[in-house]
C-alpha cells in the first residue's frame, strides 16, 4: 500500500519536470555528474534557465554548490520513495490506515493537527500547485479531496490565488509548518 503515498511524494517532482524547457535543463544539469553546471553557461541555451533552475530547487531536484554551479540532487527521487516511516505524530496516527485516512476528526484541534500534518506532507512550502496537483496529493489520503482542500484553505494552511487556478501553502503559516522528523 505505499503506491498512494509515492503519488503525493512524486507529485511535486513530476510537476516541476512536466514543462519541456525545465526537463531539458534538468537533463542539463543530470548530466554534467558531480561537477554541475554554471548558471551563466545555461542561459546562453536557454533563456529562462534562472527561473526553470529556481523552479527545480524548489521541488529538491537540484542544488546550488558553493562554487555556484547547480549540482542534480540524484536522490530526489529515491527519498520521494523511501517510506516516510510512522504516519503522523502520535496526535493523529490512530487517523491513519495503510497511509489512507479513516475518518476526519470533529474536534477542531485534531482536526487542524490534521490539516496541519497533511499541508506538510503533501505540499512544499513556496511552490505553486495547480488544482489537478493538489487534487492529487490529496486523493492520496482521502477520496473526498475536494473536502480536504477546503478544510485546509478555511484552516488556512492553502491560499488560493483570485483567479482560483494556483494553490500555495499559506506564508503567514509556513514557521508552524516545519517538515516532521521522520
Amino acid at each position: 500500500m505505499s503506491q498512494p503515498t509515492t503519488v503525493a511524494t512524486l507529485a511535486p517532482l513530476a510537476s516541476a519536470l512536466a514543462d519541456p524547457v525545465r526537463l531539458r535543463v534538468f537533463a542539463r544539469v543530470v548530466l554534467a555528474g558531480e561537477a554541475g553546471v554554471d548558471a551563466a553557461e545555461l542561459r546562453t541555451s536557454e533563456p529562462a534557465a534562472m527561473q526553470h533552475l529556481a523552479r527545480l530547487a524548489q521541488a529538491g531536484l537540484v542544488v546550488l554548490s558553493p562554487d555556484g554551479r547547480t549540482v542534480a540532487r540524484v536522490d530526489a527521487f529515491g527519498e520521494a520513495l523511501r517510506p516516510a516511516g510512522p504516519a503522523a505524530r502520535d496526535d493523529v496516527a490512530e487517523l491513519f490506515k495503510d497511509g489512507r485516512l479513516t475518518g476526519i476528526p470533529a474536534r477542531p484541534a485534531r482536526r487542524q493537527a490534521l490539516l496541519e500534518y497533511l499541508a506538510r506532507r503533501a505540499f512544499e512550502p513556496g511552490v505553486s500547485y495547480g488544482e489537478p496537483e493538489v487534487n492529487i496529493a490529496l486523493r492520496q489520503y482521502w477520496d473526498d479531496f475536494s473536502a480536504l482542500r477546503r478544510y485546509l484553505i478555511d484552516a488556512g494552511l492553502l491560499t488560493r490565488s483570485p483567479d482560483g487556478r494556483t494553490y500555495r501553502v499559506a506564508a503567514a503559516r509556513l514557521r508552524c509548518l516545519t517538515p516532521l522528523s521522520d
